[in-house]
C-alpha cells in the first residue's frame, strides 16, 4: 500500500510543479476596448468593425502635461474588415500588438446602414459566444452616420470619449426621461419575445465639417455628438426613428420613466418649464366588447423651473390650470408613440408584454393577430402631475 502511495506521490509532484496559468495574459499584453462599433461595407458583403482602446501611455502624458495638452491622444481607434466579426477581429493581431481584451467595453455602436441592412441578430450571436462579453454594456445606432465616424470623435470634457457617451446618458436622461440604460441585452430579450421589438438609443453626430479629430481640444462647440431618439426595429432590421416626443412616451408606456423636465409646457400667455420627480406609471390591461383596453396611470410631483405665462400662480384655480397643463403635455407625448407605431405596421409601444402578463389565456389566441387587435385597442389616460414648488418666486418676471 505504501508502495502504491509513494509511486502516485511520484507521478503527481512533477505535474504540480509544471502546472501553472498557461495562457494568462499580463495587464501590458492586453489592449483594452472600451467601445466597439459596427458598420456595413458598401457594395460589399464586408462588414467593418471599429475598436476604440486605452493607450495608456496617452492618459498618463495627458495628466502629467500641465493644462491636460499633452500630444499623445488618451484613446486610440482603428478598423478591420471581414466576412465576419470574428475574421475581422483576428486581422486586429496585425494592427495591434496586443491582444484585445473586451470585458470593459462601456458601448456598442451600430452603424445606420448595418441595422437596416445586415441586422443585429449577427451581434447577438457573436456576443452571447464570446467568453469576454458582458452584454449589460449600452448600445446605440449611429444616426445617419457611420459607427466608425462616431468612434472617432474626440469629445470635451473627458479624456475617455467611451466614458462620456455612458455619462451622456445619465446627464441626457432628465429630458428623455429614462432612469435606466438600454443594453444590449434588453435588445437581446425584446427579440427573442413574442410580439416585441428591439428599441435602441440613437447617437448622431453634431461635428462641424471642417474640424479635425483634435480640434476639440480647442473648439468645444464644433466636435461632438447628441442623443437623438430611439431606433424602432422590426425583428433585428432597423425600421424607423421615434422623435423626442415618441421616445418620451415610449419610456412611460415601458415603466422607464425616471425624473423629467417638461420645457415648452403651452400656457396662457406663453410656455412653462416644469422640473418633475417622484413618477409613477403603471399600466392596467382588460378586454371589454372584444378588444384590448389599456388603462395608463402616472402621477408625479413637480416644480416650476421658469414661467412666461400670465397666470397668477397666487391663485389657486390658475395653478390648477397650469397643472391640467402639464399633464396634457405629458398625454400628448404618449399618443404621439400610439399612433407613430400605429403607421409602422406592428406594435413598438411594449404593450404587448403588458397584455400578455394581464391576460395569458387570451394573449395565447391573439398573439399570431396582436397587430390587428392592438389598431383596435382603447387607451384611457389617467394622468395626475401636482406642482408643489415655484421657486423664489410665484408669477412671471415681468408680472407687477
Amino acid at each position: 500500500m505504501k508502495t502504491i502511495r509513494l509511486l502516485l506521490l511520484t507521478a503527481i509532484f512533477p505535474t504540480v510543479l509544471l502546472s501553472g496559468c498557461g495562457d494568462k495574459m499580463e495587464l501590458d499584453q492586453l489592449a483594452i476596448v472600451v467601445a466597439m462599433g459596427i458598420d456595413q461595407v458598401e457594395d460589399s458583403d464586408d462588414i467593418e468593425v471599429s475598436f476604440q482602446i486605452i493607450n495608456p501611455h496617452g492618459a498618463s502624458a495627458r495628466v502629467a502635461t500641465e493644462g491636460g495638452g499633452g500630444e499623445d491622444a488618451s484613446v486610440y481607434t482603428f478598423t478591420t474588415r471581414g466576412k465576419t466579426i470574428v475574421e475581422a477581429l483576428d486581422k486586429a493581431k496585425n494592427i495591434t500588438p496586443r491582444r484585445l481584451f473586451f470585458s470593459h467595453i462601456y458601448y456598442l455602436v451600430i452603424g445606420e446602414s448595418f441595422a437596416r441592412e445586415t441586422g443585429i441578430s449577427r451581434l447577438f450571436d457573436f456576443v452571447e459566444r464570446d467568453e469576454q462579453m458582458r452584454m449589460e454594456f449600452l448600445a446605440f445606432i449611429a444616426k445617419e452616420e457611420t459607427a466608425r465616424n462616431i468612434l472617432r470623435t474626440f469629445t470635451p470634457l473627458d479624456e475617455n470619449p467611451a466614458k462620456s457617451v455612458r455619462d451622456r446618458v445619465l446627464v441626457a436622461s432628465g429630458s428623455l426621461g429614462i432612469k435606466k440604460n438600454i443594453s444590449l441585452s434588453d435588445a437581446l430579450r425584446a427579440y427573442v419575445s413574442d410580439n416585441e421589438h428591439p428599441i435602441i438609443l440613437g447617437l448622431r453626430n453634431i461635428s462641424s465639417e471642417d474640424s479635425s479629430e483634435t480640434d476639440v481640444l480647442h473648439r468645444i462647440d464644433e466636435h461632438s455628438f447628441s442623443l437623438d431618439g430611439l431606433a424602432v426595429f422590426e425583428n433585428d432590421r432597423l425600421k424607423d426613428w421615434f422623435t423626442t416626443e415618441e421616445s418620451q412616451g415610449w419610456v412611460f408606456l415601458n415603466g422607464m420613466v425616471g425624473d423629467r423636465t417638461v420645457f415648452d409646457t403651452p400656457c396662457e400667455g406663453g410656455y412653462a418649464g416644469v422640473r418633475l420627480h417622484k413618477l409613477t406609471q403603471s399600466t392596467n390591461a382588460s378586454v371589454k366588447d372584444g378588444r384590448p383596453v389599456f388603462e395608463i396611470s402616472l402621477d408625479g410631483t413637480g416644480y416650476l423651473l421658469e414661467t412666461t405665462c400670465t397666470l397668477d400662480l397666487t391663485d389657486p384655480d390658475d395653478m390648477e390650470a397650469l397643472k391640467e397643463a402639464v399633464s396634457n403635455e405629458l398625454e400628448k407625448e404618449i399618443r404621439s408613440t400610439i399612433e407613430k407605431t400605429r403607421t409602422l405596421g406592428f406594435d413598438a409601444t411594449g404593450l404587448s408584454g403588458v397584455f400578455r402578463d394581464h391576460h395569458p389565456d387570451k394573449w395565447q389566441e391573439w398573439k399570431d393577430s396582436w397587430f390587428g387587435h392592438f389598431m383596435e385597442a382603447e387607451f384611457i389616460y389617467n394622468i395626475n402631475v401636482d406642482i408643489n414648488l415655484t421657486g423664489m418666486r410665484y408669477n412671471a418676471a415681468d408680472e407687477e
